[in-house]
């Protein structure tokens, strides 16, 4: 999965860049934005340069057009975004929010929620028609970004719900992962973060419910207890080279954040005492969710159908994989022992490297997509914090003014669990693969380099979950139609694999969310239908209970899958692979409806 600071269920910040169809003149840049409200205690953010003041507008003798309109009120929303979430702006590049903390106080969320709905109606007011065609993307994009903040704060209630919220928002890895500024500058960063880390947790304690989700409990645990041993061991490594002084006061703060770290956990181990299992959406909001946050208007009982669909599709060509290795025995015994070809723990990210430049020259020889840069991706363990899931995209900012690595993070099995049990956790090889293939080449790296190549702040910035995702996984199965492989069965049921797992959670997502299944269940689905050992079947069903949204991952691909199919028939002879991942890649990384309509036209029909 792609690592973005989130801003809503479906509009996220985007890692490493992006680029636009046919954009107009870029807008000068928007000026410096006001500093962002930080809880109280926390220390002065380092200075950093700001976005280049915007020129004034000349004096208008008449009402302002629905461009201009548009263009100040995109401008605007765009800052008020970045100071409510610093750690989003960061992790664009935007390093004069570094050590910014966001404010979580009763007071700053009820300001937010008001700045949302009022932003929804004035962009909403503004007729595209009489919009460029950037700007009309844009505004699809920004409305797409509001609805699924709305639906963060007023329906999932994040703040007051979820602890999961809180632990990201002090995590500091960008400021030691790369170096785009000397070490001393990243570290008062981390020292701003670290000193305001008492007054933010307690803002988190003060908003929380009294009853939370066990599921999300036990998660935020786990990534408290991550962070913990990151602040405490990681990032002192990291900080070796800093002066006897700097690195005093660093270890101090260091210190202040654990501090803070602790009484969180604190908190949750007594939360957890009155935890319950209410974590489901219902029908009426989870069918909400998908129309709001991805523009996607279709019948529960109906997505439902979709989703069994594309399973059966795919287990029906496991059953062929399995029959072609040995006709005689089980699916599973087959995949099972497919399943058992593993490299050994010490050579997991070894062998990833490989598979990276190996996917890397078959775009190259095959034509598959258009490679838009020389950017590398470097592959390493995931951080502790990080390890509830197992593979992530870290990328680089699209406003990063220094050439910065990308990361391409893979979690190890967990130290606390039976030798088996971690030894089952480890991927085979055909997982691995297509894995690689999802977060780098061509999936989510790639995409982000399309991405990074837009004229427009907002395209580079604003993600759709279930284009990021869903684009990711639709490259796993072209891969495998393009080639890779060279059709061997084993191969093929690595991709198949990863398929079923991702209509399981399309499945388990409806499920839990609005059919009253529960975790056990869910994990049970995993183990039967998508062959996950018990660590991935639990992790995954637990993720499900505070992600529904991963059902995009199958949404997206299949999406994506339809409108190639209407758009290679749409233009006939000109038709060409590449032709048609450009053209897609081009519209940054909107809602795929969206994207839809503006390559298909007045005709473009349903997106399913």
């Amino acid at each position: 999965m792609r690592r973005v600071a989130i801003v809503a269920v479906a509009a996220v910040a985007c890692g490493p860049g992006s680029h636009s169809p046919s954009p107009a003149a870029a807008r000068p840049a928007a000026a410096s934005p006001p500093a962002a409200a930080s809880p109280p205690a926390a220390a002065s953010p380092p200075a950093a340069a700001s976005p280049p003041a915007a020129a004034s507008p000349a004096p208008a003798a008449s009402e302002p057009t629905p461009q201009q309109r548009f263009d100040r009120a995109v401008d605007t929303f765009y800052w008020e975004t970045m100071d409510a979430h610093p750690g989003m702006a960061v992790s664009l590049g935007y390093h004069q929010y570094d050590g910014r903390l966001p404010d979580r106080s009763t007071d700053a969320l009820a300001r937010r929620a008001a700045t949302l709905h009022n932003a929804l109606a004035l962009f909403e007011s503004i007729e595209p028609a009489a919009l460029s065609r950037t700007a009309q993307i844009e505004r699809e994009v920004v409305l797409a970004a509001i609805r699924g903040e709305l639906f963060d704060l007023d329906v999932v209630r994040a703040p007051w719900r979820n602890p999961m919220h809180y632990v990201e928002a002090l995590d500091v890895s960008a400021y030691v992962a790369r170096d785009y500024a000397p070490l001393a500058d990243r570290a008062r960063a981390i020292r701003a973060v670290c000193d305001g880390a008492g007054a933010f947790v307690r803002q988190a304690i003060d908003n929380l419910d009294a009853a939370l989700p066990r599921t999300w409990i036990d998660t935020a645990l786990l990534m408290t207890d991550g962070m913990i041993d990151f602040v405490g061991r990681d990032v002192v490594d990291a900080t070796r080279a800093l002066g006897d002084d700097d690195r005093k006061a660093l270890i101090e703060s260091l210190a202040r954040c654990t501090n803070a770290l602790v009484e969180y956990r604190d908190f949750l181990r007594a939360r957890a005492k009155l935890a319950t299992d209410a974590f489901a959406l219902g029908p009426e909001r989870f069918s909400q969710m998908v129309r709001d946050t991805e523009g996607v208007a279709i019948p529960l009982d109906r997505l439902e159908a979709i989703g069994r669909a594309d399973l059966d599709r795919n287990w029906h060509n496991l059953e062929e994989a399995a029959r072609a290795i040995r006709p005689r025995a089980s699916v599973a015994k087959v995949v099972a022992r497919v399943m058992n070809d593993k490299p050994a723990a010490d050579q997991v990210l070894a062998e990833a490297r490989a598979q990276v430049a190996q996917m890397r020259q078959f775009l190259i020889d095959h034509r598959i997509v258009t490679i838009p840069s020389d950017d590398v991706v470097e592959v390493r363990e995931s951080p502790p914090f990080m390890r509830w899931n197992f593979a992530f995209l870290d990328g680089a900012g699209p406003f990063e003014t220094a050439a910065l690595p990308s990361f391409y993070y893979i979690s190890p099995p967990d130290p606390a669990w039976p030798r088996r049990m971690q030894r089952a956790y480890i991927p085979f090889r055909g997982d691995l693969l297509f894995t690689t293939i999802h977060e780098v080449w061509p999936g989510h790296f790639l995409q982000g380099l399309h991405q990074r190549r837009s004229d427009s702040r907002v395209l580079k910035t604003f993600c759709s979950y279930a284009m990021s995702e869903g684009w990711a996984h639709y490259a796993e199965e072209m891969m495998w139609d393009a080639g890779v492989g060279d059709g061997d069965p084993r191969v093929r049921i690595g991709m198949l694999q990863n398929a079923l797992l991702r209509d399981v959670r399309f499945l388990a997502a409806i499920g839990l969310h609005a059919r009253g299944m529960s975790v056990e269940d869910a994990e049970a689905l995993f183990r039967s239908k998508a062959f996950a050992d018990p660590g991935n079947a639990r992790q995954q069903a637990v993720r499900g209970t505070f992600d529904p949204g991963y059902l995009n991952y199958t949404l997206g691909k299949l999406m994506i899958r339809k409108l190639h199919d209407d758009w290679k028939t749409k233009v006939g002879d000109d038709y060409s692979l590449q032709r048609f991942h450009d053209e897609f890649l081009s519209y940054g990384c909107a809602p795929v409806p969206v994207i839809r309509r503006f390559m298909l036209g007045s005709d473009a029909g349903p997106p399913l």
